[in-house]
């Protein structure tokens, strides 16, 4: 099922394509839920053979119960279960991913108002992925499959390093 932008299944064996919130930041972030709903599956399937259940379901994180609720969805209905796994896998298959390299760790909230930008001016599934090279300075490096952009300290001041040398010359 290719990714589209419209919440509604193209046929009704594939799942539909779902909302992704902000929470949900990295290919990591979409692993993780995968494996979450793969162990509530086990639970239900585990649950369905036996006639008492002793263990307790899994409790949901927070990145799946935003997920589920930003969506609608219940996840006791196995359809809504396939509905996610299905979906989920289908981003970390298909969707783009920007890498990001940072002098420093990000706060989380400034990789808020990224993803959100990123969503909403790029593809509304963007994943990225974090970095760290210190001999940035301060901004960052952004990279897509097929773009590179600089937009550190370091490549601006090896830019002005030609004119400053010009004016201290012309200065003596």
């Amino acid at each position: 099922m290719a990714l589209k932008e419209t919440p509604k299944a193209v046929h009704a064996s594939q799942p539909a394509v779902l909302a992704l919130p902000v929470q949900i930041l990295t290919s990591g972030d979409i692993s993780r839920l995968v494996r979450e709903i793969e162990e509530i599956e086990e639970f239900f399937d585990k649950a369905a053979l036996q006639s008492t259940t002793t263990k307790a379901m899994p409790q949901a994180s927070q990145q799946l119960t935003v997920l589920i609720g930003d969506n609608k969805l219940n996840i006791l209905h196995k359809k809504d279960r396939e509905s996610i796994d299905g979906f989920l896998k289908d981003v970390r298959q298909k969707a783009p991913v920007i890498h990001l390299s940072f002098a420093t760790d990000p706060k989380p909230d400034f990789l808020m108002k990224l993803i959100v930008w990123f969503r909403s001016n790029a593809h509304p599934y963007v994943l990225i992925k974090i970095g760290l090279q210190p001999n940035i300075a301060a901004g960052c490096v952004l990279r897509t499959t097929n773009k590179y952009f600089d937009f550190s300290f370091k490549e601006h001041f090896e830019e002005s390093k030609a004119k400053l040398s010009v004016a201290m010359r012309a200065s003596t």
